[in-house]
């Protein structure tokens, strides 16, 4: 089993601009800071997940919608606190909907409502849409909470299971 070596989690702070929401929607027509800042992000989910490719890349020009999450609420300067990955279907699953292909928030963020706020505005967006497991058993568990009505609910249950 390889070892992992340590790395850091850097948080950058949001320029003043960008400061007006929990979410920032990245496309591949955003300024390629943005669309790096998410790319790092998806390396700590690569990194933390063992996946074995990255899921995000800043310069690729492949159909996606991305999010920069913030933790709006923090007495701290306003850093990004995560990103999120939305495609057009599964990699995994034979599913050819809109699909949450990963998302990943700092470990100190995890618990503090982000994800809560945010999801109305996702689902508005991205209407029922399909979340790319596997999921952690935080994710999970948000997951059934969350999408009862979803279409996907029974797979969520099964996964559970």
């Amino acid at each position: 089993m390889a070892r992992l070596e340590y790395y850091r989690i850097d948080l950058k702070r949001i320029r003043r601009k960008y400061r007006n929401s929990e979410s920032l929607q990245v496309t591949r027509r955003s300024p390629f800071k943005l669309r790096k800042e998410v790319e790092r992000f998806a390396i700590y989910f690569m990194r933390e997940f063992d996946y074995p490719i990255q899921e995000f890349h800043a310069k690729e020009n492949g159909p996606y919608t991305a999010y920069l999450l913030t933790d709006v609420h923090s007495r701290h300067p306003p850093v990004w606190a995560g990103a999120c990955c939305f495609r057009p279907e599964s990699f995994a699953y034979p599913v050819r909907d809109e699909t949450l292909r990963w998302i990943w928030l700092h470990p100190y963020c995890r618990t503090k409502g982000i994800l809560t706020e945010i999801w109305p505005e996702l689902r508005e967006k991205h209407g029922d849409f399909f979340v790319e497991p596997p999921l952690s058993p935080a994710m999970l568990h948000f997951v059934l909470s969350h999408n009862r009505g979803s279409r996907f609910y029974p797979l969520y249950r099964k996964l559970a299971t």
